[in-house]
């Protein structure tokens, strides 16, 4: 049975800075499901996916404080899809070309690992004009890319989601993917 809360994020967020355990229990019952949907779609076990879910409660009690995210479930969205990356390299079932698919790793090589202050600004850029691209796209398209390459669906599973036909998806996919390395391009991020 879905459980629901009346609490808007604000109010969760002040939760979690009073260090109220409630604040737990009210962001599950408000993203419990999309916390889960996003470890199930890199993960592909319900086990797993289940654990990992535990693990991003625990991470989001870690960090708020000091973090006070502007938007909690794009927060959220960002710590689910990287805590289950992380459980999938740490149990040894990630192997580059099989385990999990990620058809930006064209781009991998532009993507910032240290941690010095010009790898923020320059991460913090890359991200502003990717957001900005994202924006620029018609809802349909940006749907279908985000779906693909952030929470890592199938094609199939994008067709069931949004009835767009499975051609028109790897076309729509295979039309923002060269948008998107055009703008990278442009912006001086690709050679």
């Amino acid at each position: 049975m879905k459980r629901f809360t009346d609490m808007d994020d604000n109010e969760i967020i002040c939760l979690y800075f009073n260090r109220d355990e409630k604040a737990v229990t009210e962001t599950e019952n408000k993203y419990g499901a999309f916390i889960f949907y996003v470890c199930f779609g890199i993960l592909r076990q319900r086990q797993d996916s289940e654990e990992c879910v535990n693990t991003v409660y625990k991470k989001l009690w870690d960090c708020i404080p000091p973090e006070k995210p502007d938007d909690l479930k794009a927060f959220i969205a960002r710590l689910a899809r990287t805590t289950a990356i992380d459980q999938k390299r740490t149990d040894g079932r990630y192997k580059r070309g099989k385990g999990l698919t990620d058809a930006l790793d064209d781009y991998a090589d532009i993507l910032s690992d240290g941690d010095s202050v010009t790898d923020e600004v320059f991460a913090n850029e890359l991200a502003a004009i990717l957001n900005e691209f994202l924006r620029s796209l018609p809802e349909k398209e940006r749907v279908c890319f985000v779906q693909r390459y952030y929470f890592n669906r199938t094609v199939p599973e994008i067709v069931r989601q949004t009835h767009i036909p499975r051609s028109t998806v790897y076309m729509i996919l295979e039309k923002v993917k060269t948008e998107l390395y055009e703008k990278l391009s442009k912006e001086g991020y690709l050679s």
